[in-house]
């Protein structure tokens, strides 16, 4: 930890090494801490759900689940639970593309494509397009927020006392805004691509415009929540300001645990015997090779089949799932 001195009401308070922004804990002023500017553009959204709530919509969740217990809500008891507002930024990007491309389209001949025989079209296009992009800050953040889309509309300006009051924990912002400006433009480009390789095959020539008309930071709380049931502990993530479960782990019955092996034995008994079947009469035709292929291939298809249904089954011996 180090010593840090706020610049806009001078009160020393200690942060984190590898803090890139900080806020002040007396003022709540945010401060990028390599320059000593302030960021204005820092907002929260507010917690929405407290715990009950929460628990309430985890449940209710779970339960429309297969093979959930029906007596997860009465029996299941949180044990440990954290409020953490995890920080985001948020940056604002409008594109305007111009590309030119080639794109293999079917040659015809006489009103008729001609089957296999293709042509190289010259492709001019116009993409104009606003996304706001989430960008994760802090170092240790889950993975099942890393790639997470926050809607943002009820934001608020910042204060350390919205957080208190609901005694929440701030995680440390590592990720500096300008590095964040630079991964944002890095995605939208990943995403015009994407656009632009739906009409084309080969792209040849862009001019491509980016605009950040906005960045701001904004801090999102998430309850990170341990719970009992029949002895075993499970885990679960929610995002307090609009109630979406992140992740949920939930017990599964043992029958369908059952149930699934079961299916995956089926698929494996069934059509195992009938691509044999279908291979030997082949075999014994002696000249019969479409029974004999489909054989091969239907039972091979079958056991792929089976194999998911066994790799399902294992996988809930400790009877959870995750939702993301």
């Amino acid at each position: 930890m180090n010593e840090y001195k706020c610049p806009h009401c001078d009160a020393p308070f200690e942060i984190d090494r590898q803090s890139n922004t900080v806020v002040c804990p007396y003022c709540s002023t945010t401060i990028q801490v390599k320059t000593g500017t302030v960021l204005k553009e820092h907002y929260l959204m507010k917690l929405q759900f407290n715990l009950d709530e929460t628990k309430e919509k985890m449940f209710s969740w779970a339960l429309k689940q297969l093979g959930a217990p029906k007596n997860l809500a009465e029996k299941g008891e949180i044990v440990e639970r954290k409020l953490v507002f995890w920080p985001f930024w948020v940056v604002e990007v409008e594109a305007i593309v111009d590309y030119t491309g080639v794109q293999n389209k079917p040659k015809f001949k006489g009103g008729i494509a001609s089957s296999g025989r293709t042509e190289s079209v010259s492709e001019t296009g116009h993409i104009e397009m606003e996304r706001d992009l989430i960008i994760p800050t802090a170092k240790n953040i889950p993975k099942q927020l890393a790639e997470y889309v926050i809607a943002t509309k009820r934001k608020e300006f910042f204060s350390n006392d919205s957080v208190l009051e609901v005694q929440g924990t701030l995680e440390p912002i590592v990720l500096e805004r300008e590095k964040a400006l630079e991964l944002a433009k890095k995605k939208m480009g990943t995403i015009l691509k994407h656009e632009i390789y739906k009409e084309v095959d080969k792209v040849t020539q862009t001019d491509i415009d980016l605009q950040i008309p906005a960045v701001f930071l904004v801090h999102i709380p998430f309850w990170e929540i341990k719970y009992d049931y029949s002895i075993r502990k499970y885990r679960a993530m929610v995002d307090g300001a609009s109630g979406r479960i992140v992740y949920l782990q939930f017990p599964r019955k043992m029958a369908f645990r059952a149930m699934t092996m079961l299916g995956g034995l089926m698929h494996l008994i069934a059509g195992g015997g009938l691509g044999l079947l279908l291979v030997y009469l082949g075999w014994l035709a002696g000249d019969l090779i479409f029974p004999t292929i489909t054989g091969i291939v239907f039972g091979l298809g079958m056991l792929a089949f089976a194999l998911r249904f066994f790799k399902t089954a294992i996988s809930l011996r400790a009877g959870e799932e995750m939702a993301g």
